[in-house]
């Protein structure tokens, strides 16, 4: 829906008028009622707080001179109660200094009565339209956020999530440390969309992808020229991420003469394009995210020390998943939740056995191995609820297909022994019982319990 489509239900928007004169009160009511748009009026400061506080106001029409108070300071009580009412201040005692100040305490417009209705309308419709626009920026940042949706309980994802909150706001560079597949990328994603920079680029970089010689090209662009095969001036993502946010993802594997430039453009806040000589400002927040051991990287000669420390001003360590074992539960459900439905399929489920198991497993992929698990589970079997013998087999598959050396017979033997323990606990250690629980003979619960080391 656009702007002026959504102004077309101008009903939906209640208008409330102050002002001590009645008959204007009643004057302006008509017009905007015949406009299409919901209004009240108030002749009084008192009452026009009270409709305020009680009825969902879009839009004030605010006289400065009331017969209880005066309209500046309403209008603070107004912003305080509410900063998204939008306050146009009207006066027949009109001064530059009394509209600068109305406007600096937040008002949309000063009108001087008396008042000229076209120009109330057209004012009134201007204001109405940011209203809209902002509702629709907060609607769609809504969506954005729920589409980077960080999932989980744990203690360490919620030290994560309570510094996502308090670093989005600021200007601050971001260091994100985490291990391969933890999700680096949706957090520097969260922090620029609960940041003042939500409606502006979200540039991303994988400084791993690039060779060292295309990364300074890529970040900083070129002339027509620069170098064999430059035909035309290219555009950097520094300069894409003007205003808004650049991530610059794996950045333990950047080249040092980059690095360098880099950390100029940080500081200086200006880059210059290869093969130019304009000094190009720009207004860009920084978040870096790396796998690797920076300062090892330091020692080693191969990351500069003052770049750290100027990217380091505020660090976010995400846990790996096996340090997140309430967690695995939750993003299993969410990640085979939503395979089922983007791929067309009846929505499925894990039995408690399958989540204990995913919890014994180690995850050395981490997250997105999970997330890749859940995929192939909805898309590959049949069966509405999902127990471990579903589960094996797609893991056996994954490591075929990765090459990583899943410790998968470790995990059965975990959870093996686990089931084990809860039988004897619950046959108060009576090996008949336990073994009829499990649904085996004494003599195979007795072999199982030599071999897994398990303390009768």
């Amino acid at each position: 829906m656009n702007i002026e489509m959504a102004l077309k239900g101008k009903q939906n928007y209640k208008i409330l008028i102050i002002d001590d004169e009645t008959k204007i009160c009643e004057i302006l009511r008509d017009i905007l009622e015949n406009e299409g748009y919901s209004a009240d009026f108030a002749t009084n400061g008192t009452d026009g707080l009270r409709k305020i506080q009680k009825d969902k106001i879009d839009l004030v029409l605010l006289d400065v001179k009331l017969p209880d108070t005066d309209g500046l300071s309403l209008l603070k009580r107004i912003k305080d109660f509410d900063p998204d009412i939008s306050v146009v201040m009207i006066s027949a005692f009109g001064t530059v200094s009394t509209a600068v100040e109305a406007l600096k305490n937040g008002a949309e417009d000063f009108i001087e009565k008396p008042l000229e209705i076209n120009r109330i309308l057209i004012t009134i419709k201007n204001a109405l339209e940011k209203i809209e626009l902002k509702r629709q920026s907060t609607g769609l940042k809504s969506e954005m956020l729920k589409e980077y949706m960080v999932i989980g309980e744990s203690e360490g994802i919620k030290k994560v999530l309570s510094l996502v909150e308090k670093a989005a706001p600021t200007n601050s560079t971001i260091l994100i440390l985490g291990e391969t597949g933890t999700g680096k990328d949706l957090i520097a994603h969260n922090i620029h969309l609960r940041s003042q920079r939500a409606g502006k680029p979200f540039v991303k970089v994988n400084c791993a992808a690039l060779p060292g010689e295309l990364i300074e090209s890529e970040l900083f662009g070129y002339e027509k020229g620069a170098f064999t095969g430059a035909f035309r001036r290219k555009i950097g993502q520094f300069e894409f991420a003007d205003k808004g946010t650049l991530f610059l993802n794996e950045i333990g594997d950047m080249g040092l003469s980059t690095q360098a430039k880099v950390l100029s453009a940080i500081e200086d806040k200006e880059i210059v394009r290869l093969g130019g000589t304009e000094r190009i400002k720009i207004d860009v927040r920084i978040i870096a995210a790396t796998n690797q051991n920076l300062l090892k990287l330091i020692k080693e000669k191969k990351f500069r020390e003052d770049l750290y420390h100027r990217l380091n001003v505020l660090t976010i360590h995400i846990p790996p998943l096996r340090e997140r074992l309430e967690d695995i539960p939750l993003l299993a459900e969410h990640f085979l939740t939503n395979a089922c439905v983007e791929n067309n399929r009846p929505i499925k489920i894990l039995t408690k056995k399958a989540s204990q198991f995913l919890k014994q497993y180690h995850w050395p992929g981490n997250v997105r191995e999970l997330k890749y698990l859940m995929e192939k589970l909805a898309i590959l079997t049949t069966r509405i609820e999902l127990d471990v013998n579903d589960v094996l087999p797609i893991l056996e598959e994954i490591k075929k297909d990765s090459g990583i050396q899943y410790n998968i017979d470790i995990a059965k033997e975990e959870l093996e022994k686990s089931y084990i323990i809860s039988a004897l606990q619950e046959a108060n250690g009576h090996m008949g019982k336990a073994a009829k629980i499990l649904g085996i003979d004494r003599s195979t619960l007795f072999r199982k319990i030599k071999k897994l080391g398990i303390k009768i």
